[in-house]
């Protein structure tokens, strides 16, 4: 990785669970993007043909171990997707995601309703 370029995975949040559903997100907004080129695209279904294919490096008869080559190919092949993107879109994708978090985080906070005015009198 050149000097130059900032890591993918920034953490911006200490919350792994968070960071996980950002990346994921990013990842999908990036495959459906018609600027980012084929041959990036082609790495995550290589990544989940290599998961599915009943021959593995290490077999999943093993309870744990058979597991982990799996996650840690996926794991590599999100990094290398984003890594191989353009960088601008990359960031503009983050861009957009960022304001839709933040747009989100403020809605939250807000209850949706009507109200009427009732007087004494009226109520009789």
């Amino acid at each position: 990785m050149s000097e130059f370029r900032k890591p993918v995975i920034a953490p911006t949040n200490p919350n792994a669970l968070t960071q996980i559903v950002r990346t994921l997100r990013l990842v999908w907004r990036l495959l459906n993007d018609a600027r980012v080129p084929r041959f990036p695209k082609l790495i995550i279904p290589a990544a989940i043909v290599y998961i599915l294919f009943p021959i593995d490096i290490l077999p999943d008869l093993a309870l744990g171990l058979g597991q982990l080559d799996d996650l840690g190919l996926l794991t590599l092949a999100l990094v290398l997707f984003i890594e191989a993107c353009p960088r601008a879109i990359v960031e503009e994708h983050r861009r957009a995601l960022a304001r839709e978090d933040t747009v989100a985080s403020q809605d939250d906070n807000v209850i949706e309703g009507s109200y009427r005015d009732i007087s004494d009198d009226q109520a009789r």
